[in-house]
């Protein structure tokens, strides 16, 4: 049996040692907003900036002036307000009057059949939208002045289709920073975000705070259009963008962009009751093996280090210690402080929580309850979540087949014009 932990203990400690390598190098190929050169003026390209809002009034208001304040030559805004029942509308119909030359603000007042909410909302903004690129957003980030003349710039110099982008999510609570470390390890390990530039890579990236892309891209993919059974949105947007054959990257954008993502820890476990399951398509299995996974790698080896002697003892430490570089090298990613490394173990349990209180509230509901809206789990396993079939190059989105979408065939050959 001690053979079997300490073969285990070594093949954690080879990958760790492989990912903590790979992390180091990653992060230091991943440009920063500030390092961007901005282009001349007249060599940017229109932008509409779109958003969609439900019941955002603490934040919107804030957000959208942020917007608003862009120093960028020509863009335009497209604010379209989700069923709210808040004083969104109010806030959002005031704003408009007081800059009509730049504001659209659209009122959605029902939900169509076999779509998301916010998808719907996205996309029906993108079928008014004149820019030559849509930069999606939400209607609680805040902006700095030059982030759309540096983050367009960039696009263009480096033939990009699709940026998103590391936004800096803002709290001083002791439980949400500990959350938040552990988000970030989780997504560190699972996306490995600096790959995805690289069109041999499976890996594929999209932020709700910034998913930047051309318009021609999302012309050939129908967009949000495409995905309309996909809770995570903005994720399953950058995976359709990057099947598609379009160019994609990601930017460091400390200091630019900024929001506060959660209020409280357990506002993120009930926030993201709808994503953490959907990451592995509500398919038990895979959910089991990276909850098994995350133990083995970050929790186990503490165990392990107290209860055993000799080798495997000597090999857990070593995996403690690899584990609190590639923690340490995290953290000064996401400009996490150091003093929060020694939680990560806490930090990896409150997201395996957070997935598995997703994982029960569907099967508990059915389905997911986001927003008001009920929708059957059935519905969303069913949706465009082949990556072989939906979102291929000339897969077929028809809203009466199992992609959902609203016209007969949008394949990059030849799609439907969706304006």
């Amino acid at each position: 049996m001690e053979t079997i932990i300490f073969i285990i203990a070594l093949i954690t400690c080879i990958a760790l040692a492989l990912s903590l390598t790979e992390t180091i190098l990653g992060f230091r190929t991943i440009k920063k907003v500030s390092n961007i050169a901005p282009l001349p003026k007249n060599k940017l390209p229109k932008v509409s900036i779109i958003f969609s809002a439900l019941n955002e009034e603490k934040d919107i208001e804030a957000a959208l002036n942020s917007m608003l304040k862009q120093n960028y030559p020509d863009f335009e805004i497209i604010a379209v307000n989700d069923r709210s029942t808040d004083k969104t509308p109010e806030i959002l119909n005031r704003l408009q009057k007081l800059h009509k030359d730049k504001l659209q603000v659209i009122h959605l007042t029902h939900l169509p059949n076999g779509i998301l909410g916010k998808n719907n909302a996205l996309h029906t903004g993108a079928n008014l939208a004149t820019g030559d690129w849509f930069l999606f957003t939400d209607a609680d980030v805040t902006m700095k002045p030059n982030l759309l003349a540096k983050t367009l710039s960039y696009t263009i110099n480096e033939k990009i289709d699709h940026l998103t982008i590391f936004e800096r999510h803002l709290s001083n609570k002791f439980w949400m920073r500990v959350a938040y470390l552990g988000q970030y390890i989780t997504y560190t390990l699972d996306f490995k975000p600096w790959r995805i530039r690289f069109s041999f890579s499976k890996k594929y990236l999209g932020h709700g705070s910034f998913n930047l892309a051309s318009k021609k891209s999302y012309k050939a993919t129908n967009g949000y259009n495409a995905i309309p059974m996909e809770c995570l949105d903005d994720l399953k947007f950058g995976e359709l963008i990057k099947k598609n054959g379009f160019k994609q990257d990601v930017v460091d954008g400390y200091g630019y962009i900024e929001r506060e993502w959660y209020k409280s820890l357990p506002g993120m476990i009930k926030g993201l009751e709808k994503n953490s399951y959907a990451l592995y398509n509500y398919k038990l299995l895979p959910a089991i093996r990276d909850l098994s996974l995350a133990s083995m790698f970050f929790i186990w080896p503490i165990i392990a280090a107290f209860i055993f002697h000799g080798p495997i003892a000597y090999t857990n430490i070593l995996n403690i210690i690899l584990t609190t570089c590639f923690v340490m090298t995290v953290a000064g990613q996401f400009k996490v402080s150091r003093g929060f490394v020694i939680f990560y173990p806490l930090g990896i349990s409150i997201i395996q929580i957070t997935v598995i209180n997703s994982i029960l509230k569907a099967y508990k509901n059915k389905g997911i309850i986001w927003r008001g809206t009920h929708y059957p789990i059935d519905s969303l396993r069913n949706s465009c979540h082949s990556r072989n079939s939906c979102h291929s190059r000339n897969s077929c989105h028809s809203r009466s087949s199992s992609c959902h979408s609203r016209s007969s065939c949008h394949s990059r050959e030849g799609g439907n014009p969706f304006r």
